[in-house]
């Protein structure tokens, strides 16, 4: 039943739409409570992410200060991406991309965040810390770029 209300609501409005004069037309309520109750999908994983050119990537360092990344697979388009990393912990970390100019942010601590904006070519990169020993200890991820 939800289902055809919300069909039939979305084709007044295409053909409300479609009208040939110049007044606006008026909403209907079923439209209205079409379009507020209908749900809306969570984005997937892989959407959550992905950047595009252009776009942002959020990386962040573990919580707990463990030498680890929150995420260790991220996705972009190539092009122009800013790429925001965050350390919630007091242990100092940065992110560095291997291989990419300007890729590497300054070391935060204690909530602090840096971005850098790299252009990013395809192909597949390794982002780590470049702190210490953290990276021989784990603390390294997958970056595609397609």
């Amino acid at each position: 039943m939800r289902r055809i209300a919300v069909i039939a609501a979305s084709a007044a409005l295409v053909f409300a739409a479609c009208g040939g004069d110049d007044e606006e037309p008026a909403a209907t309520p079923a439209a209205t409570e079409a379009a507020t109750e209908a749900p809306t999908e969570a984005p997937t994983e892989a959407a959550t992410e992905a950047a595009t050119g252009g776009a942002t990537l959020k990386v962040e360092a573990d919580p707990s200060g463990a030498l680890k990344f929150t995420k260790t697979e991220l996705t972009a388009d190539a092009g122009e991406t800013t790429i925001e990393f965050a350390n919630p912990s007091q242990v100092p970390h940065a992110v560095d991309i291997e291989g990419v100019d300007g890729g590497e942010t300054e070391t935060v601590t204690g909530g602090d965040a840096k971005p850098i904006t790299v252009d990013l070519k395809p192909g597949e990169y390794t982002f780590y810390c470049p702190v210490g020993n953290h990276r021989a200890e784990g603390m390294e991820g997958k970056l595609t770029v397609r």
